[in-house]
């Protein structure tokens, strides 16, 4: 009977010291601006005991869809459960595999087709992007190097477009067009993030104009873009903001807890979510 009141105790105390860890970090993640915004769960990128190593990991997390390492497609749903009791379920497309990703709606696959991500002008998930879609040259144009690992549209009107290259470099291409029946032709390059800059090879980005959502992370660091004159630019009219990417140490202290960032959201290892406070 007293070995069983002391192992009670014991698993009790191993409980409330666990607790108190997440407690800890979850304090530390609010008051470096994020605001607790529920839980996500998601068996297949979390592990099942501390020696479980079988898990996933995330690559891309779009906010509708989830995309692993292995290029394995998730649909998610993080206002409520699916009738698996998760947030997410793999979706049909079982034999799809990512290997890079255009403005989280156009994905290149490992057969080095391009699909739809998700459902647009009449077309369902996942069906092929085909040469009667009237931006197919542009979507080649973007997707077929092999080397790229991203793409994102930062100005569409200036024919701008952001490229995470396998290299560790986010590049801006120009692209133009002589005219409307011309193909479209990539007329400048240029390096707008430099790993150098960043201490390591960048693994994933996010472009979203002046926004706390724009960001750059490697394997180690995060980095946000933050206002360098917030307490002046908030308060007088005629005091321009000026924005800079700026190291969240956060992500530094916390990177083995934090199982995805977005640029609007984190989740954590504890399986809660965090969104982004502008």
């Amino acid at each position: 009977m007293k070995k069983k009141i002391v192992r009670f105790w014991l698993l009790l105390f191993l409980v409330l010291l666990c607790t108190a860890c997440d407690g800890d970090v979850t304090r530390d993640i609010r008051h470096a601006g994020f605001s607790l915004a529920g839980e996500f769960t998601c068996n297949v990128v979390f592990p099942a005991s501390k020696e479980d190593v079988s898990y996933a990991k995330i690559r891309y997390f779009t906010g509708s869809h989830m995309i692993l390492e292995d290029g394995r497609i998730f649909e998610l749903s993080l206002g409520q459960v699916y009738t698996n009791k998760q947030n997410c379920r793999e979706a049909e497309a079982h034999n799809l595999r990512v290997k890079a990703i255009l403005d989280n709606r156009i994905i290149k696959a490992t057969d080095n087709k391009y699909y739809y991500l998700t459902a647009e002008n009449n077309v369902t998930p996942y069906s092929e992007v085909t040469t009667a879609d009237n931006n197919y040259d542009l979507y080649d144009l973007l997707l077929r190097d092999e080397n790229t690992v991203k793409v994102q549209t930062a100005d569409s009107s200036q024919g701008l477009y952001y490229l995470l290259f396998a290299d560790g470099n986010v590049y801006a291409d120009i692209i133009t067009k002589a005219d409307r029946n011309s193909p479209p032709l990539i007329t400048s390059t240029s390096v707008v993030y430099d790993k150098a800059d960043y201490g390591a090879i960048i693994r994933d980005f996010n472009y979203a104009g002046d926004s706390l959502s724009t960001f750059v992370r490697t394997d180690y660091k995060l980095f946000r873009l933050r206002m360098s004159n917030a307490d002046q630019c908030t308060k007088f009219a005629d005091i321009r903001c000026e924005f800079q990417m700026m190291e969240d140490p956060i992500y530094e202290q916390y990177k083995d807890r934090i199982i995805t960032y977005t640029g609007s959201m984190l989740i954590t290892d504890y399986k809660k979510m965090f969104s982004v406070a502008e």
